[in-house]
Order: structure tokens, then C-alpha cells, then sequence
């Protein structure tokens, strides 16, 4: 195997100040927005708080998001807009009230009023398991001195957003329909704020990740964006999308359930559309408070309330194996990608002393009863010992954490986001894909050594938070980065956003190494850490093995 190791570096810090009043005209009426000053000759215009959507309440609650209204005047977007319902706690870092007219995005752009060339289009979604969350957690202020236009949205989270009774009353999926009717506007407006609207490339972590696989395949969203950048999630993962039939409970026994939880137990026993008029005629409170007692413990690590396959809108209108196996989003060029230990704060809680042979045995045949319940549990539990433990000739604590944590990432992200990699591979003509690992620990992570490249330990450096210093989310602005964070936040918005200028994430200053698109032939891919390293072959040996055991189930992915 040949290593190529590449480094691209640029340590600036990006100071805003001196800021005034910049009005932009939509569509839908005047917007007032910020211009700030980033240097002697450089400023940045941020809209904030702009409607896509007609605020989603009253009759609205639970069916397709509706084009917002215009208005007279000039509107205020110099504040971020409430964020969508979630329980408290669910966003720490904000101090924005929750409403259900949260149908708004924001808008970073290098020069609103420029006669200058148009700018390519970032498309931010957030993640947080389909139920936490708000656009406005991240700055796009970085990103958008490297010459792009960054866009980040809300979308309706929980039973507001992905309830679905499989039928006419709900179809479900509306969180990714307000995700859909953003680019709709972007492609409407964003040329106002000097961004290209026929030069959109999609990205997003986690469940926003899966969003992003899940709209590369949607028939409804095919024209808004041409490249998509996926961190940590795709359509094949397990928690991305419901498959009715292949759940411990139905997105419909979920709607169900909630309804008794509220108060509708009488409307659950008449129709789907009593049900859902029930609901609809709750309090924001209730429903919340409701969808907290639900979700039923050992669930198979899925959401109540998620993204679901149905044919009455067809957003997502069959399972994305068979889409992906058709060709759907091949022809979007496609970054995707994970961390090295999505999983490691699935176990920080645990003493040295808790991982003996004997509880991972334990962990290992809990984890098969919950996603291996239809098949034979006790087999795929043996047959992940024997290719985790006992063929690894592991004796130690330590050596049995980092297998837990290595069976968990595997099938939670690594394994669905290469056999996603590998679909689209097999498509004759298909785009290009990239595939990426990052092996980064930021230099004050306060877990310890142990944990690695944790779940969501990249976004920080996509966003170019050690440059931003007190001005990024306040869950970064207290720690003191180091040059080499410096580094890898520079080589990480150097590459995402090179990919959303020229659909190719190699710089063309590199020298000695290019990031290949994959292949099934070569299966090339970048590692992320404190350098960049072109290497090949990700976990394919255990991608393998959870093949071979998901041809044979009926899990969610595979």
C-alpha cells in the first residue's frame, strides 16, 4: 500500500468589526441585514432570520411547509429567528426561545451588492437526531472567506417534523420537506446575496448527514444541488430512514403512541385523520412531553419520529437500497465520511474496570437482540465475538473498549457509508465520490485520550472555529486553539469548500498526492488527522464480515 502524506496550511484569524446596515430585496419583500468589516479592503453581509416557509402552525401543523408571505417595508434580519421545538436541554449553547415559526435560514455571503461573478452555494443541515437543533449553532463566517456563500437552515424537528401515519393524514417526512422548500428559495433568491443558484452543494452532520443522502436520493429534490457532502450518516444507516416492516414499532404504531401519551386515545381508535386532528390541536408542550415518553428503551438506536419510505408525497418513495441500486443521486458528485471513533462516548461513563470478557460478551448480545431481533441473535453475537475478540487474541481492558467502540462505529456509520460508497461505485457513469476518515483529537478535548475522533469532534474544524476565536458558538469560544488546530481547520475548509468550487476537494497547489475519487478497484480515501494521508482500503475487512451477516438479516442496512 502507498502512503502519500499532504498538508495545506493557512493560519489567519479572521477579526470582524465596524459593521453597518446592508438591504438586500427579495421576492418576498426588503430584507435588512449586517455588513462587517474582515479586513482592510474584505466585509461580510449576514442575513439572519430569513422566512422560506410559512410559519407551520395551526392547520399547517403536520403537512407540507407552504411558501413564505411577502411583506411591506423593510424586515429585521440582523437576529437569529426562534429555533424549531425540541425539549429543553436539547441545544445548550443558544439562548433562543422555541417556537413552532421557525421556518427560517441564514445567510452568510463574502459581498451581497458585488457586480462580481456569482459564488458557489454551501447548504448547511444540521444534525441531532432528528429531534435537537437549530441552524443558527453554526457561523458561517470562515467558511465564506474562502470564497463561498453559506447558507444554514432550520427544519422541524420530532413529531412536527417526521410523524407519519403511512397515509393521507401524515405522510411524515415534512422535516425534510422544509429542507427542500429552503433550496427552493435559495435557488430563488440566492443570486441576490451573490451566491450561484445553479452551483449548490448540500452538506451536513449526522442526521443532517442522513438528510443529505436521503435528499441526493429524493425525486423531489433532484435540480436544487449538484454536490453533496455527507459527515457521519447516510441513507443506509440504520437510524436514517424508516422502512415500514422492518421496525420494532411502525412510524404508525409511533404516531399512536404519542397519541395516547397527549390525550387522543378516543381519535386513535377512530382514523388515522382523527388522530392527526387531535394532535394538531395540542399544545407545543403536550406534544413534546408526549414524544419523551414513547420512544421504547432498546429501539434499535432509532428515532421515534424519523424520515420514513412512503408513496403518497414520494419523498423518499422506496427503501434507498433499491434507489441506490437504480442509480438515484449518482450523478451528484459526493463527499462522504466518518470519524474514527463515531462511538467512543457511547462508553466514557465506564470505569477500565467494566470492560472484562464477560460484559462485552454481554454488551455484544444485547447489541445483536435489538438490531438482530428477526434473525438468529445468538449466532451474529458469536460470530462478532470471533471477529472482534477472540481472533484479535484480545485479553486486555483495554483492548476490549476498543472493540466495543469498534463493533459500534462499524455498524453504526462506517459500514453503511462504504457500502453506500460502494452502490454508488457500481453505477455505471456515476459522479465522482470521495470517502474520508477523521482521526483528528483537538488539542483541549476534555475526554480523554482514550475516546479519539468522537462523534461530531469534526465539526468545529469544518466550521474554522480556532480562527473565529470568541465569535463562533459558545461551546468553542472558551478553548485555546493551538497552531496544529489551526492546521487541520485550515486543511478542512480548504478541501470542503475547493469540492464546492470545482467538485474537486484537492487543492490544485498540492503536490505529491491527489484525493482520488474511490473506486471499487482502488477504494482510495483521505485521513483527516494532524497531516492529510491518501490511503486505501477503510476497514475492509470488517465491511466484509457485517456484509456477509446483513445479506442474510433483516436489519436496516446492508
Amino acid at each position: 500500500m502507498t502512503v502519500v502524506t499532504v498538508a495545506f496550511i493557512v493560519l489567519t484569524t479572521i477579526p470582524l468589526c465596524v459593521s453597518e446596515d446592508v438591504v438586500v430585496t427579495t421576492k418576498n419583500g426588503e430584507l435588512r441585514g449586517r455588513r462587517v468589516s474582515t479586513g482592510q479592503t474584505s466585509y461580510l453581509d449576514t442575513f439572519l432570520g430569513i422566512p422560506f416557509a410559512a410559519p407551520p402552525v395551526g392547520p399547517l401543523r403536520f403537512k407540507a411547509p407552504q411558501p413564505p408571505a411577502s411583506w411591506t417595508g423593510t424586515r429585521d434580519s440582523t437576529r437569529f429567528s426562534a429555533m424549531c421545538p425540541q425539549l429543553a436541554g436539547g441545544n445548550k449553547t443558544l439562548d433562543l426561545p422555541i417556537s413552532e415559526d421557525c421556518l427560517y435560514l441564514n445567510i452568510y455571503s463574502p459581498n451581497a451588492q458585488t457586480n462580481d461573478s456569482l459564488l458557489p452555494v454551501m447548504f448547511w443541515i444540521h444534525g441531532g437526531f432528528y429531534i435537537v437543533g437549530s441552524g443558527a449553532s453554526f457561523n458561517g463566517t470562515a467558511l465564506t472567506s474562502r470564497g463561498v456563500v453559506v447558507v444554514t437552515i432550520n427544519y422541524r424537528l420530532g413529531a412536527l417534523g417526521f410523524l407519519s401515519t403511512l397515509d393521507a393524514a401524515s405522510p411524515g417526512n415534512n422535516g425534510l420537506l422544509d429542507q427542500i422548500l429552503a433550496l427552493k428559495w435559495v435557488k430563488d433568491n440566492i443570486a441576490l446575496f451573490h451566491g450561484d443558484p445553479n452551483d449548490v452543494t448540500i452538506f451536513g452532520q449526522s442526521a443532517g448527514s442522513g438528510s443529505v443522502s436521503l435528499l441526493r436520493l429524493s425525486p423531489l429534490a433532484q435540480g436544487l444541488f449538484s454536490k453533496a457532502i455527507m459527515e457521519s450518516g447516510v441513507s443506509l444507516s440504520h437510524w436514517a430512514v424508516a422502512r415500514p416492516g422492518k421496525e420494532i414499532l411502525s412510524p404508525l404504531q409511533y404516531a399512536q403512541r404519542l397519541g395516547t401519551a397527549v390525550g387522543c386515545g378516543s381519535a386513535v381508535n377512530q382514523s388515522n385523520a382523527a388522530l392527526v386532528d387531535c394532535l394538531r390541536n395540542m399544545t407545543v408542550e403536550r406534544i413534546l412531553n408526549g414524544t419523551n415518553t414513547v420512544y421504547i428503551p432498546n429501539s434499535q438506536g432509532v428515532p421515534a419520529f424519523n424520515p420514513t419510505v412512503e408513496t403518497v408525497v414520494g419523498v423518499i418513495p422506496e427503501d434507498p437500497r433499491i434507489l441506490l441500486t437504480r442509480g438515484s443521486g449518482s450523478n451528484v458528485t459526493s463527499i462522504r465520511g466518518i470519524n474514527s471513533k463515531e462511538s467512543a462516548g457511547v462508553f466514557l461513563e465506564q470505569p477500565l474496570s467494566y470492560f472484562t470478557l464477560p460484559n462485552v460478551e454481554a454488551e455484544i448480545a444485547q447489541f445483536t437482540k435489538i438490531h438482530f431481533f428477526r434473525d438468529n441473535p445468538v449466532t451474529v453475537a458469536n460470530k462478532i465475538v470471533a471477529q472482534y475478540i477472540t481472533s484479535q487474541h484480545l485479553t486486555t481492558a483495554k483492548q476490549y473498549r476498543e472493540a466495543l467502540i469498534q463493533i459500534n462505529t462499524d455498524f453504526t456509520f462506517t459500514v453503511p457509508t462504504i457500502l453506500e460508497q460502494q452502490h454508488t461505485a457500481m453505477i455505471p457513469g456515476h459522479a465522482p465520490q470521495y470517502l474520508y476518515q477523521f482521526s483528528y483529537r483537538a488539542s483541549h478535548d476534555p475526554s480523554p485520550s482514550w475516546a479519539g475522533a468522537m462523534h461530531s469532534s469534526e465539526l468545529p474544524f469544518v466550521f474554522g472555529a480556532p480562527f473565529m476565536r470568541d465569535r463562533f458558538s459558545d461551546q468553542y469560544n472558551h478553548f485555546n486553539w493551538t497552531s496544529e488546530d489551526s492546521d487541520v481547520s485550515g486543511n478542512m475548509m480548504t478541501l470542503w469548500t475547493s469540492f464546492a468550487k470545482d467538485r474537486n476537494p484537492s487543492p490544485h497547489r498540492v503536490v505529491g498526492g491527489i484525493w482520488a475519487p474511490y473506486s471499487l478497484d482502488s477504494q482510495d480515501y483521505l485521513d483527516i488527522g494532524s497531516s492529510l494521508t491518501i490511503t486505501t482500503n477503510l476497514a475492509t475487512d470488517r465491511v466484509k464480515f457485517w456484509k456477509s451477516i446483513l445479506d442474510k438479516a433483516q436489519v436496516l442496512i446492508g
